[in-house]
């Protein structure tokens, strides 16, 4: 009897622990292993950049979904050879029902122009909860980046993500598949030293998968650089 009571516990435990964890909506793989590949763009579809995203661990609890991510991106220069290559490890969360959209995901190939230099980054992340509805708005994220160079600060980026919403549901397809996906869109405002940018961001994203395709704007809404998955592998 016993271990009959025992052996319930443990079910009703992992029924528990399973159903809080399909409360969480998670926009990325949980394979171990799985390598996304995202090519970038300019304006005119001229290819200036590769990033490959490697799930290396995954954790599951009662109330949260983590994976342990490397991020390798490759960039080109203006005659199409490999130029530079940055390597760095960051999580993804989902808790409580809320997907955490980490920095270093959302800014990463923006990022990788800084790489040798020391970098201190203050930051709020953005997050997107499981249950989402068509004109669905979202707070305003920020992130403040310190660029230094032995020790010699050199420059402070300082970047608000705001007026942050759903825009709808679309199927998309991609080189590397067709996916369900939610539209986001946002607009980025982004200071260094007494330069000001401020552009607009579309942005898909499926479940399982993570960012589909991302479309940047100028102010004046005229397309300045793409991205989108060119392949997935298990």
């Amino acid at each position: 009897m016993k271990k009959l009571i025992f052996t319930s516990l443990l079910v009703i435990t992992a029924l528990f622990t399973k159903a809080f964890a399909q409360d969480c909506s998670f926009y990325f793989p949980t394979k171990v292993g799985t390598t996304v590949t995202t090519t970038y763009y300019d304006k005119k579809g001229k290819e200036t950049s590769k990033l490959y995203q490697k799930v290396l661990d995954y954790k599951e609890g009662a109330n949260f979904q983590e994976v342990k991510v490397q991020n390798r991106t490759e960039t080109k220069d203006s005659k199409d050879v490999p130029d530079s290559l940055l390597i760095h490890e960051f999580t993804i969360r989902c808790e409580n029902g809320d997907f955490q959209v980490n920095w270093d995901a959302y800014m990463g190939n923006t990022l990788s122009k800084y790489q040798g230099m020391e970098m201190e980054v203050n930051s709020e992340n953005l997050s997107i909860p499981s249950k989402l509805s068509e004109g669905q708005t979202f707070p305003d994220a920020k992130i403040d980046i310190i660029i230094s160079n032995q020790g010699v600060k050199l420059m402070t980026i300082h970047t608000v993500v705001k007026d942050r919403k759903v825009a709808g549901f679309e199927k998309l397809s991609t080189p590397a598949g067709t996916f369900d996906c939610v539209k986001l869109t946002s607009t980025t405002q982004t200071k260094m030293a007494f330069i000001k940018v401020s552009a607009s961001t579309a942005q898909w994203m499926a479940e399982g998968v993570g960012v589909v395709r991302t479309e940047n704007y100028d102010k004046k809404g005229k397309l300045e650089s793409y991205s989108e998955i060119t392949e997935i592998k298990e």
